[in-house]
């Protein structure tokens, strides 16, 4: 499997991602981390819905989702185990007959995606046993995977895990589903509200660093989605046999100052070229998103040939299309501070 952002971690292949997920559940140190899907009986289908999360953002090919989740092999758009009341996960197909829209994200990482039912002859039938078994979902807050087609090699499909949602309503012509946060432990059908922004983690889930290592890559995934997966600085978006390669989330409070992973407003996606330059203090945007870059010398002289110095005292070309996406002025002015500083 392929990582779609440049996060630092030993592997994230599917087969060992499971295992960090099992692990952050549980008692460490003095925080208890509570997981809504410890109250899944079904042992099967709660390593399946582990899998699905920690793989949330990555792209799989068809081939190795057909060994890893139950009911691939098939073609159903929702898949519902035999002797299960619940669906495990919906998927969205690029030449699917229904009319399914972009999810619609939020400053926590959580997101709104609508749903098209199955239907039969052509119309929706809600005795279905599929669209039941979502009917389910929202009767007992059990959440599904959701996953997402997306063009690969000639003869070859892949797809991305939106990672996990639950199903919150039904509209009458969509199922509405609501993503986790990065904060998978949080309520994640409270609505639409847009929560006060709060720069700093508490030091004492730093110390968790497994769980901090999750949370990070839930942040660059969330980050990635509200950017449109294209660089904020050169806008440039690379994929490659439908990953998204080259592109990193930075943390505009750092980790090492505390710096929220817990909230897009405290991000910002870039290129590698210019994450690098943004952790040397090179540049940072202001409290308008205007690019300020540095005045020193030698910098300047080498950065001739580099976009950075075109966009200096412009507002940041690539930027979320929501308002409550972009990054938080709280967070700015710190680093304007550190920049300063430097």
């Amino acid at each position: 499997m392929h990582r779609t952002l440049g996060y630092r971690l030993p592997t994230n292949h599917p087969r060992f991602a499971i295992n960090i997920a099992r692990m952050v559940g549980g008692l460490w140190g003095h925080v208890r981390v509570v997981d809504p899907l410890e109250n899944i009986k079904d042992q099967n289908m709660r390593r399946q819905l582990l899998l699905i999360r920690s793989n949330t953002g990555s792209v799989i090919e068809s081939r190795e989702l057909r060994d890893l989740l139950m009911g691939f092999r098939g073609q159903k758009g929702i898949y519902k185990p035999s002797r299960s009341s619940h669906a495990l996960w919906v998927r969205e197909t690029l030449r699917g007959p229904y009319p399914d829209r972009e999810p619609e994200v939020f400053p926590d990482g959580s997101w709104i995606y609508h749903y098209t039912p199955e239907g039969r002859k052509g119309k929706t039938d809600m005795d279905l046993d599929t669209n039941r078994s979502l009917l389910m979902c929202i009767e007992d807050r059990v959440p599904v995977g959701v996953l997402r087609q997306r063009i690969a090699k000639p003869g070859e499909s892949s797809y991305e895990v939106l990672g996990l949602a639950y199903v919150t309503g039904f509209d009458g012509t969509h199922f509405i589903l609501k993503g986790e946060p990065i904060k998978w432990d949080e309520d994640p059908v409270a609505g639409r509200t847009v929560p006060a922004f709060q720069p700093f983690e508490q030091e004492s889930l730093l110390r968790l660093e497994t769980l901090r290592t999750q949370r990070d890559m839930r942040f660059g995934v969330a980050v990635r989605r509200a950017y449109n997966e294209k660089c904020s600085m050169c806008e440039v978006g690379y994929r490659v046999h439908g990953r998204i390669v080259g592109l990193e989330a930075a943390h505009i409070i750092p980790i090492e100052n505390r710096g929220t992973s817990l909230d897009v407003r405290n991000g910002i996606l870039l290129c590698r070229n210019h994450h690098i330059l943004f952790d040397e203090y090179a540049w940072v945007p202001d409290e308008d998103l205007r690019v300020l870059v540095t005045a020193d010398d030698e910098f300047r002289a080498s950065a001739a040939a580099n976009c950075i110095l075109e966009c200096e005292g412009r507002r940041l070309p690539n930027l979320p299309p929501k308002m409550d996406l972009l990054p938080a002025v709280e967070a700015l002015r710190y680093r304007l501070d550190k920049f300063r500083d430097a």
